[in-house]
């Protein structure tokens, strides 16, 4: 029994206290909850379902009878049919008249310029340039292919063929020297006094060699 005492004496405190605190502070709660779907009630009664019932059942009939309703029958009764007259009657006309005055005012006169102006100047036009082209190629032939071609054979061609055999007969004359002044010489300078000396050098540096190494 003694020792069941404390834990009575904590339940006690906590009943207590949640007596004291938690009851009132969960009613307070409770009426704040029931003031806060009042005060929502209210605002929807007051600013929100009139204005609803206000389009679902004035204005959206009103718009509907005076405004949709009208407007269709004036479109199907009036405006279409009296487009469709006026597309038919007038514009198509106007139209057509149109296509007439540009056919006669603009095409017609422009395939008659066409035809008897522009066309036979443009024939005539190539055909001057092409007697032009033959008269300017004929004057070149004339006056520069065929004196080139006159100068070329006659006085060029011969000129630089006889040119060219001097330069090979001067080569064969230089080369001819060059053989017997320049190559002839070096050879026999190189067989009878290069190598002999070359020879006799090497011989004596052997033998120095030899004298002074044993």
């Amino acid at each position: 029994m003694t020792e069941q005492q404390p834990a009575g004496c904590l339940t006690g405190i906590a009943r207590a206290v949640a007596l004291v605190v938690v009851v009132p502070l969960r009613l307070v709660w409770e009426v704040l909850c029931a003031v806060g779907r009042f005060l929502k009630a209210v605002l929807y009664a007051v600013f929100v379902w009139p204005p609803l019932m206000l389009g679902r059942y004035v204005l959206a009939p009103l718009v509907r009878w005076l405004l949709v309703l009208p407007a269709r029958w004036l479109w199907r009764c009036v405006l279409a049919p009296v487009g469709r007259w006026l597309g038919e009657w007038v514009l198509v006309p106007l139209l057509r008249g149109f296509a007439w005055l540009v056919e006669h005012l603009v095409v017609v006169p422009l395939k008659a310029l066409w035809r008897y102006v522009l066309a036979p100047v443009g024939r005539a036009v190539v055909l001057l340039l092409g007697y032009v082209g033959q008269a300017v190629a004929w004057l070149l032939r004339c006056l520069v292919a065929i004196p080139v071609t006159w100068v070329w054979r006659v006085l060029l061609f011969p000129v630089l063929r006889e040119l060219g055999r001097a330069v090979v007969w001067a080569w064969r004359v230089v080369a001819r020297f060059w053989r017997f002044l320049v190559v002839r010489p070096c050879r026999w300078v190189r067989r009878e006094v290069w190598w002999p000396v070359k020879a006799e050098v090497r011989r004596v540096l052997r033998e120095l060699r030899r004298a002074l190494l044993g």
